[in-house]
């Protein structure tokens, strides 16, 4: 359940690519917005789709310079970048590359009203970190060393006035996909991710020589929103028992823009790769009368797990929080279609996921000239050969892993909430693979997300999927009632730790981000 302060706040934006400071070469995308310094645009319905400026890397390194700082409309956390309000570039490299990442915190040094805590100070709570402008990233989804200058969420930490220098080292045989960065610090993540919208995506290159198809069609990297403080006041009881029709008080938006326009011809083919990079929203994929071809699972092409399909064609598409998927997108033949997300049952005791209209599918005003009509998409290049395209050794341990929480609020993980002065939970071994059941005992959805590495999908709920496929964000089923009794919701992961790149202290933790906030988050450590 969500427990955000009561009142809605919208977060403005600006989304520009102007010159300025020493980084990457930065590429305007196509409906990308010219902002001067200073300057503010507020989010509006029905233009076309814009798209965050492009920073790739040159010779092998990617160089950005990020202030953290307020937004100049409403006082929010925000990201800032050469001279624009709030704005994240996205990131875009090379398996083997470096992302080079100049951090600088120039939010004030003075702890923000209780109320926008989380709920925490209203709750007689507070984090066991500092006040609210502290700041650090984590680059979600990539195999990288989570030791510092590099992933390094649980040491790294910039109080209002520091900075903090990031090298983060790329792996060279990387899956080629989608992944983000955005802010971790304990007790203020939901604040400054969710409520404030404080993200970027990173995209590694290549996919399109495994995929070939792809080269010839549009690419749109998608980052969904869903920012403002919200609060229980849109569910009074505090109870889910209308999840289709409660509203949650947030402002839903894609690349900072509340119901674009995104302008595709009737049977053109185009390249999503969309982040849920909200706080809390599980969205449910779909385009009415249409189906989508999907690719890639956070950052993982669907085969790169052996013997599952290189494709698949669904008529929706689950995205939980923090979690990636890339698909294909053919315009509607009859020129106009909705871009929805699906009603979502959180659970008795979960946040209210309504549906949501996300854009609107439109042909051009004047015919055009159709960019890509293409037949389904076929194998060209193997996949990068690593340890998760090679076969899984049988698992060394078996380990069970419980979401709870009681009424205060406060969330746990094998019944302890967590604190950054706490040892690691669980102590692993680079080289091995381990099977973790996660048990949820809640009346509401969780979110699993673990740092550094991917895992296995087996089973849902005892039923074993079909294809399974390589994740690092998914849906923990709630409890629920069999034969009288109530028995957790459960996921059986594979946990891949063979990769020696790991090794040092990392987190395991809800993404929801307000349950993270307050305790369900623990430390592990792969030696």
């Amino acid at each position: 359940m969500r427990r955000g302060a009561i009142g809605l706040l919208v977060a403005s934006f600006a989304l520009a690519a102007c010159g300025g400071h020493d980084s990457g070469p930065v590429t305007p995308l196509p409906g990308a917005l010219a902002v001067a310094p200073g300057a503010v645009a507020r989010p509006m319905s029905g233009r076309e789709l814009p798209e965050p400026p492009l920073v790739k890397s040159v010779s092998g390194v990617a160089k950005v310079d990020l202030e953290a700082a307020q937004n100049y409309a409403d006082g929010m956390p925000t990201f800032d970048y050469q001279g624009a309000n709030d704005v994240a570039p996205t990131i875009e490299v090379q398996p083997g590359d470096t992302i080079v990442l100049n951090l600088q915190n120039n939010l004030p040094d003075v702890p923000p009203p209780a109320a926008v805590q989380g709920g925490m100070q209203m709750e007689g709570m507070k984090p066991d970190t500092g006040a609210q402008e502290d700041m650090n990233l984590h680059f979600h989804g990539l195999g990288s060393s989570p030791k510092k200058p590099g992933d390094d969420v649980l040491t790294m930490l910039a109080k209002p006035g520091q900075s903090l220098h990031y090298v983060v080292h790329v792996p060279a045989n990387q899956e080629p996909g989608l992944y983000w960065y955005h802010p971790h610090v304990h007790g203020e993540t939901n604040f400054q991710v969710g409520e404030s919208g404080m993200s970027g995506a990173i995209v590694v290159d290549g996919l399109e020589r495994h995929l070939p198809g792809l080269r010839k069609m549009k690419q749109r990297v998608i980052i969904v929103r869903a920012t403002g403080l919200g609060g229980d006041d849109a569910r009074p009881d505090g109870s889910n028992s209308a999840p289709c029709v409660t509203k949650d008080g947030v402002t839903t938006s894609l690349n900072n823009a509340v119901k674009p326009t995104i302008t595709i011809a009737p049977g053109e083919k185009q390249f999503f790769r969309l982040v849920n990079a909200t706080g809390h929203r599980t969205l449910k994929l779909k385009i009415p009368g249409e189906r989508l071809e999907l690719v890639a699972i956070d950052g993982f092409a669907l085969d790169t797990y052996p013997g599952t399909p290189a494709t698949k064609m669904v008529s929706s598409i689950t995205i939980p929080p923090a979690a990636r998927a890339e698909f294909v997108v053919t315009g509607p033949s009859g020129g106009h279609a909705l871009f929805r997300s699906l009603c979502y049952n959180t659970g008795p005791n979960g946040d209210p996921d309504p549906p949501l209209v996300l854009g609107d599918l439109r042909a051009p005003r004047h015919g055009g000239h159709i960019a890509h009509i293409a037949s389904p998409l076929r194998v060209g290049e193997p996949l990068p050969r690593n340890v998760y395209t090679t076969p899984l050794p049988p698992p060394s341990v078996k380990r069970v892993v419980i979401m709870s929480e009681n009424g205060k609020p406060r969330f746990f993980i094998n019944g302890k909430a967590y604190s950054v002065h706490a040892p690691p939970m669980f102590v692993v071994h680079t080289g091995t693979t381990e099977e973790w059941q996660i048990q949820n005992v809640t009346e509401e959805i969780h979110d699993f997300h673990i740092h550094q590495t991917h895992f296995v999908v087996e089973k849902i709920d005892g039923v074993a999927v079909e294809h399974p496929h390589w994740a690092d964000s998914v849906v923990v089923p709630h409890r629920r009632t069999v034969g009288g009794k109530t028995v957790p919701g459960t996921l059986t992961l594979l946990m891949d730790f063979r990769d020696p790149t790991i090794r040092g202290e990392f987190l395991f933790h809800c993404h929801i981000l307000d349950h993270e906030d307050l305790g369900m988050m623990a430390k592990i450590e792969a030696i």
